[in-house]
């Protein structure tokens, strides 16, 4: 007999081996499963193809050697052959055709069907006090429940504290890596620029040079060329302590070697020390030197002083004695800000860097009953970590704290006994008071068995007794009105 073989593949689903089975015009439809591809077709798929294939009026056939086919086609009564030749040469199954025309089967009694298919309920479901008991066991286990994950207790003890005080010989410096058990922690340099004026009222009198000398400088020519002689040229007297003068106008030598002119010149500061004798006078600034000579062949006079209210110079050491010291404390209050709030600055590294400005007001040799000074001065410093501070202390309490005891929470404290020293090798010494609150270990899980169910007053009274505290525990139920602690430990919180 004729039959139609359809070989499936990989992407092959219900739908797409339907189209191919509705293209058949034979008896026989043969599907054949591949060896070493897997074909997306559940159990229920094939039995939606038998379906389609008797609707189409044609027998179903499978080529597999897949177990789990063989067993869900044997389910539908599909048969299955081990190649296509064997399928086309071994008979299959008959067909069985349904007789329409045959005379319809009696409908059997449905009200007695219905009867036989009730269920019937137990005898006892009937019964009153079996209802009752069975309700009363549900009530009992719900309230059960709830005395069991309703309730929450939360305990508040407090333990027998004592306090824990060492004293710590710490060594700090920039060289140091890290925080030793010995003492030794690292020092951390800070740097500042602070600026201050300080005034003062001056009341002491000096000379005050007032008037300028004048005088007139007489210039030889040493070359044979014209020499111009600028306005403002500076001439200056011999001797160490020289004093500078600067012609009025402008003027020219002649041509000629040993020619010489006459120029008025002006002390360049005012007062006494101008007045020069003659041929004081012999250096000129610049280039001109090199092509002219001078000097004064009369006295230079006019230069004058008078007394009034200056300042000395013991006032201006006076008041830059005061500014420093205010900047030393601006510069340590500066640093104190600029670090952490528990860190502790080494005062005795403090040191005053470089003077960037230093102004006074009035400038020396003039007068004024008031001076003033402005400085702008580098400031550096080191300081040490709170944190440094605080490992060195736990490490050193740590390893003194009594059996039985533990360290609470929040309470270590530190401060330095006094002012730290400084070596000759650049590091600094300084004791550290370490203090903390010490108390009692108390495990939580001692506290919950000693109190689970019992009565606040009972569990309170039971805790004071087994355990070492200090006062009275605070038990807080919820909800309020609840008699008893929680049997359940989770639901028992001790703090």
């Amino acid at each position: 007999m004729k039959t139609q073989i359809i070989t499936l593949e990989s992407h092959d689903d219900l739908i797409s081996v339907r189209d191919r089975m509705s293209w058949a015009k034979s008896p026989r439809i043969l599907l054949v499963w591949p060896k070493y591809e897997k074909i997306m077709l559940r159990p229920v798929d094939l039995r939606a193809l038998q379906h389609h294939a008797k609707y189409l009026g044609a027998d179903l056939g499978l080529v597999t050697h897949r177990s789990d086919v063989k067993r869900d086609a044997q389910g539908f009564h599909i048969p299955v052959f081990d190649s296509t030749a064997s399928a086309q040469r071994e008979p299959w199954p008959e067909r069985r055709l349904k007789n329409r025309r045959g005379p319809r089967a009696e409908h059997p009694n449905l009200r007695s069907m219905q009867a036989e298919a009730r269920v019937r309920e137990a005898g006892w479901r009937s019964n009153l006090f079996a209802r009752t008991g069975f309700f009363a066991v549900g009530v009992l286990a719900v309230l059960t429940v709830a005395a069991l994950f309703v309730p929450r207790a939360a305990i508040k003890l407090t333990p027998i504290t004592q306090q824990q005080s060492v004293t710590i010989p710490v060594t700090a410096s920039d060289s140091i890596p890290s925080v030793l058990i010995t003492g030794s922690i690292p020092a951390y340099d800070i740097n500042v620029t602070v600026t201050n004026s300080q005034p003062a009222v001056i009341a002491s009198e000096a000379l005050v040079a007032k008037f300028k000398a004048k005088g007139i400088a007489h210039f030889k020519n040493l070359t044979q060329l014209v020499v111009s002689i600028p306005s403002g040229t500076v001439v200056y007297s011999a001797g160490q302590n020289a004093i500078r003068f600067v012609t009025m106008n402008n003027t020219h030598l002649e041509a000629k070697a040993n020619s010489f002119v006459e120029v008025p010149i002006q002390a360049v500061r005012a007062g006494e020390a101008g007045n020069l004798p003659a041929n004081s006078i012999k250096g000129i600034e610049g280039n001109l030197s090199l092509s002219v000579s001078v000097t004064n062949l009369e006295p230079t006079t006019g230069g004058a002083d008078e007394s009034a209210i200056a300042a000395t110079d013991d006032d201006r050491k006076r008041v830059r004695d005061a500014l420093v010291a205010s900047l030393n404390q601006q510069a340590q209050k500066e640093i104190i800000s600029s670090i952490g709030a528990k860190d502790v600055l080494l005062v005795n590294t403090l040191k005053m860097g470089q003077v960037l400005e230093e102004t006074y007001d009035p400038p020396a040799g003039e007068p004024g009953p008031l001076l003033k000074l402005t400085m702008r001065v580098e400031y550096s410093a080191q300081y040490v970590k709170s944190d440094d501070l605080t490992q060195l202390a736990e490490s050193a309490l740590n390893a003194s704290v009594p059996d039985g005891f533990v360290a609470s929470p929040s309470t270590l404290i530190f401060h330095p006994l006094a002012g730290a020293t400084f070596d000759q090798s650049g590091m600094s010494h300084f004791d550290l008071q370490v203090e903390q609150v010490l108390m009692r270990r108390v495990e939580p899980m001692q506290v919950i068995l000693l109190s689970r169910g019992l009565s606040p007053n009972v569990a309170t009274q039971t805790l004071l007794a087994k355990l070492p505290l200090a006062g009275a525990p605070q038990i807080d139920l919820s909800p309020s009105w609840w008699p008893w602690m929680p049997l359940i430990p989770f639901r028992i919180d001790v703090k």
